[in-house]
């Protein structure tokens, strides 16, 4: 049985669907061209910064074991105090401010000003673990992460990382992330938001395997960690870069004790 018609549209249907037709397609297409690739670039930096980028940062504790195995960092309270600290100032004004620069300097295409903050970097960093790490780390990223780019940003990244093991052994993890970052059309701010979570998210589950605590403790630890992350991020956008380094003496002296531990399960 055929269905009967249906009344006809009145005026002011027919104007409603009018007016809510879609978007012509070129305008269409261009919207949702810059969406897709803003998308894409996100995706590409949460890649880079997990944890399970090989990179090698699971190998690296930066001397959390050392307060562990002399009963420094002990239970869930002090591994909270150790988190902080690290966030408050090693984190912050080493890691976090030399990639600013180095992402600022890459923008510019001033890569003399690349290789100076990476000497001023390799220099601050006072353990031979924590710099042949940093090294290290960076060689990886730059091998992994140079195929995510095209065009004149593969070209420019290619240049400076290197062609062989020892070139791209020169550079520092952080400075490696900012200059990448800026090739690949990525903001400071979500850059430096997202490597400052993985760090300390990674930081974390050494704590929870090491020390040991619980999944929830260390959960929890990470959740209260969110506004020193905010401070943190802020701090390094601000920052001069005269506050490149600064540290804790405590920091780099049980990372060169670590070099002497009796056990380790950590590079660093």
């Amino acid at each position: 049985m055929a269905a009967r018609p249906g009344p006809p549209l009145s005026r002011t249907a027919a104007a409603t669907i009018t007016t809510t037709a879609p978007l012509p397609m070129a305008a269409a297409t261009g919207t949702t061209t810059m969406a897709s690739e803003a998308a894409a670039r996100e995706l590409m930096l949460m890649q880079v910064c997990d944890s399970v980028f090989p990179i090698g940062a699971y190998s690296h504790s930066f001397g959390l074991e050392t307060y562990i195995q002399l009963g420094i960092v002990r239970d869930e309270a002090t591994a909270r105090e150790y988190v902080g600290q690290q966030i408050r100032y090693p984190l912050t004004y080493t890691e976090l401010l030399g990639m600013r620069l180095a992402h600022e300097a890459a923008a510019a295409g001033d890569w003399a000003r690349v290789a100076d903050l990476e000497a001023v970097m390799a220099a601050a960093k006072v353990p031979d673990e924590t710099r042949t790490a940093s090294r290290r780390m960076a060689a990886r990223f730059c091998k992994t992460a140079e195929g995510f780019l095209a065009g004149e940003a593969a070209t420019a990244f290619a240049a400076y990382s290197g062609s062989t093991a020892a070139e791209r052994g020169r550079h520092m993890v952080n400075a490696a992330y900012g200059v990448w970052a800026a090739l690949a059309g990525i903001g400071l701010c979500e850059l430096l938001r997202r490597y400052l979570y993985a760090q300390v998210s990674a930081m974390v589950v050494n704590c929870v395997k090491t020390v040991p605590l619980s999944q929830t403790a260390g959960q929890e630890i990470l959740f209260a960690s969110a506004p020193l992350q905010v401070e943190a991020v802020e701090r390094a956008l601000s920052a001069d870069e005269g506050m490149l380094g600064l540290s804790m003496p405590g920091f780099d002296t049980r990372c060169i004790e670590h070099e002497t531990l009796y056990s380790r399960l950590y590079m660093s």
